[in-house]
């Protein structure tokens, strides 16, 4: 029973996400050059891009489906520890928490239509998205409560907005829109040395292999895999 229960991500993530969790809470950084020292990703993703991937200087970061300030977020420790960046969310309750812990909030749906788009909104924050209920493959696993009318921008518009040039950190966490989203990003203007994207939505068919083909076509390698995010980097950046 036990492994029938663990072999579903329904269940496995949730386990997954308490173990990080609890490391977060007890293995915290031992390095004096940081003035912030606790870990905050779903799966260790801030953890791995500064332990191996050499990110201790300051840099730029890109946050797009933001969520909650410091809960399971991938830029927070970096913000704190002086990074600068913007966070991004279409969800305007996640929007008001983000306002009073992280210094640059943008309230958007990134899309290629700009003006205004629907916005489900589900009993669970992490969960609500542009995605309509239809496309889940167990719809009624999810709650959805409302539907609103958010305001949408290109990626592009924002960063220039923002006044953002080069990014090292591009954090993508949209359920299911990742892709979406990056096509609205001129690439060349910005090439975002490390990229997360977020390739495991719960409910949604799986995404893996086409992000991983797209990417492929691009000076980006693979360099670790979460049970929800890839890690690329862009060496020649």
């Amino acid at each position: 029973m036990i492994n029938k229960l663990f072999s579903s991500s329904k269940f496995m993530i949730p386990f997954l996400m308490e173990l990080e969790y609890m490391k977060n809470e007890v293995f915290r950084l031992r390095d004096n050059e940081c003035k912030y020292t606790k870990f905050h990703s779903q799966f260790g993703e801030d953890r791995y891009i500064f332990e191996k991937l050499n990110s201790s200087r300051q840099g730029v970061f890109v946050d797009v489906g933001a969520g909650h300030p410091s809960y399971l977020s991938n830029t927070y420790f970096f913000e704190k520890n002086g990074w600068n960046g913007i966070c991004i969310d279409a969800d305007i309750n996640q929007i008001e928490l983000l306002k009073k812990d992280r210094s640059n909030v943008e309230w958007a749906a990134i899309s290629p239509i700009e003006g205004e788009i629907e916005f489900f909104q589900a009993s669970s924050p992490e969960y609500s998205s542009t995605v309509p209920k239809e496309e889940y493959k167990e719809p009624n696993q999810i709650q959805f409560k409302d539907t609103v009318r958010v305001p949408s921008f290109k990626l592009e518009t924002i960063l220039e907005k923002h006044k953002i040039g080069a990014i090292d950190i591009l954090d993508l966490d949209v359920e299911g829109t990742e892709l979406e989203v990056w096509s609205t990003l001129d690439y060349e203007k910005h090439k975002p040395k490390i990229v997360i994207i977020e390739y495991y939505t719960y409910g949604l068919a799986d995404n893996s292999e086409t992000i991983k083909t797209f990417f492929s076509k691009l000076p980006y390698k693979l360099v670790h895999t979460t049970p929800t995010n890839f890690i690329f980097v862009n060496y020649s950046a």
